[in-house]
């Protein structure tokens, strides 16, 4: 899956890369909405990660219910989760995002930007390695002039 492919490059490059996720659900997934907001619940209290992964993991079972399932098994503080959650925080911030995307020309789920440019091929580790071997010689000469 895309996600692992993107774990394991930079894995292989943490002082050169890095990942910025943004909320962008399709309104084909009846839960993405639901979930884009708790992931940044989850982020208020340093877990985004771990919850980005347990839904990818279980996607097929994102419900409300197993949000705040996973969110215990994380652990994160259920009443401020909840309170987070619940009261729509982060509708707003998702909806920037969406629009930032929009903007960006994202359509769908996962699009890549390496050094603000959009990545259309596939995510492939090797093909991957090659790009960013690329982008990051241009950014040394850059460096260098």
């Amino acid at each position: 899956m895309a996600v692992g492919r993107l774990y394991q490059v930079l894995e292989k490059h943490p002082a050169d890369l890095r990942l910025v996720f943004k909320q962008f659900p399709l309104d084909e997934h009846s839960q993405a909405g639901v979930a884009a907001e708790a992931a940044l619940a989850a982020h208020a209290q340093g877990k985004f990660w771990p919850m980005h992964d347990m839904m990818y993991a279980h996607f097929r079972e994102i419900s409300a219910k197993n949000i705040f399932v996973w969110a215990k098994e994380i652990g994160l503080d259920l009443v401020r989760f909840t309170a987070d959650l619940t009261s729509g925080k982060y509708k707003q911030q998702v909806v920037k995002e969406m629009n930032d995307g929009m903007t960006a020309g994202v359509q769908g789920t996962p699009t890549i930007f390496v050094n603000g440019k959009r990545y259309n091929g596939p995510i492939e580790i090797d093909v991957l390695e090659r790009v960013l071997a690329s982008e990051l010689k241009a950014v040394q000469v850059t460096a260098h002039r």
